[in-house]
């Protein structure tokens, strides 16, 4: 078939695409009526593992027919409970882990957080065409602080009992994405989370928080109680924490593809981005210091630049660029179904 067009705005579109790119319009009768149909898709958590793993390798766009979550807008309305929950959040964090240590010691405690939020700056930026509104990255952010609690309990059973700092990965990575997955499944916020980029950007804030919380432990450890130079170990810590931000995206992007893909996202979706994460993380906390600096960070950066420039290529296939969902409501009677096939 040669350039078929959309019967609604007649923009391009491309054969077996789901919706139109520019106008939002299901296309389905358009495709029954010429006697075709969408393609096809897998959608089984064992395909999703293996799209993760392929996605390592491929920064071009996926060629997804997405539900119509990919063109939804969260109705108006106020999102000041994500705003207070998100202060809690990371004050009972700083609480709860250091009493008042860390306001004592703000200097440290600004310190930790400034490298994790440049990174989610420049990973929030990455989302060009529809940005997330602030107060959720805010909350997302707050739980990934939150939940450094829960892992420092955790971590120091596991790790004291067994000696083995790689549980880490496997008690962190989890708690960070939760607070992804709960905004995923909320009904005030959920038509926010469009896509895998999205996925993306909600994971790192998480990574973030949970960074910067994190980083003021390494910081007193390291220049008061190991003299390390204040300077030295400030970068360090503002190197290491972008493995945080790296990992907590790689997790969340596996729940912004479920949400592509179906148009909703299940426990389950968490599987295939937690896998990569904890397998990265793992291997950065027993591999020698060296390897994991000069072979696995730089490789982690390459892997994150790949999944964005894919995210973004399927966004512009979208129409993403004349058609982003934005924040008046006018698309909110778009349901959250998947794509018919």
């Amino acid at each position: 078939m040669s350039n078929p067009s959309c019967p609604e705005c007649g923009s391009p579109i491309e054969e077996g695409d789901s919706f139109c790119g520019c106008c939002g319009v299901s296309l389905k009768e358009y495709w029954e009526q010429l006697g075709e149909a969408p393609t096809e898709q897998d959608l089984t958590t064992v395909a999703l593992i293996r799209e993760s793993f392929n996605g390592l390798f491929r920064s071009k766009p996926m060629a997804l027919q997405p539900s119509s979550a990919v063109y939804l807008n969260r109705p108006p309305s106020s999102m000041l409970n994500f705003a207070v929950a998100a202060v809690v959040f990371i004050i009972l964090g700083l609480f709860l882990s250091y009493g008042s240590e860390w306001y004592t010691l703000i200097g440290f405690t600004l310190a930790g957080y400034a490298a994790p939020v440049v990174y989610l700056i420049w990973m929030f930026r990455n989302d060009r065409y529809e940005q997330e509104p602030l107060v959720l990255v805010l909350y997302v952010f707050g739980w990934g602080a939150f939940s450094g609690v829960i892992a420092g309990a955790l971590n120091s059973f596991f790790i004291g009992e067994y000696g083995n700092p790689g549980w880490a990965a496997f008690i962190e990575e989890p708690l960070k994405i939760i607070g992804v997955y709960m905004l995923s499944r909320s009904k005030r916020a959920k038509a926010e989370f469009n896509d895998h980029l999205d996925g993306m950007v909600y994971g790192a804030a998480a990574g973030a928080g949970f960074a910067g919380l994190e980083n003021f432990w390494y910081l007193t450890e390291m220049i008061i109680n190991q003299d390390f130079p204040a300077f030295l170990a400030i970068l360090v810590r503002s190197t290491t924490a972008f493995g945080h931000i790296a990992w907590s995206a790689v997790a969340g992007r596996s729940l912004g593809l479920a949400k592509v893909l179906r148009g909703k996202t299940e426990l389950v979706d968490l599987v295939p981005g937690l896998m990569l994460s904890v397998l990265l993380h793992f291997l950065w906390n027993t591999v020698d210091t060296l390897v994991a600096f000069f072979v696995l960070l730089p490789l982690t950066m390459l892997i994150l630049k790949r999944y964005i420039d894919s995210a973004l290529a399927d966004e512009r296939k979208w129409g993403y660029q004349c058609y982003a969902p934005n924040e008046d409501g006018e698309q909110a009677e778009l349901d959250s179904e998947p794509a018919p096939e």
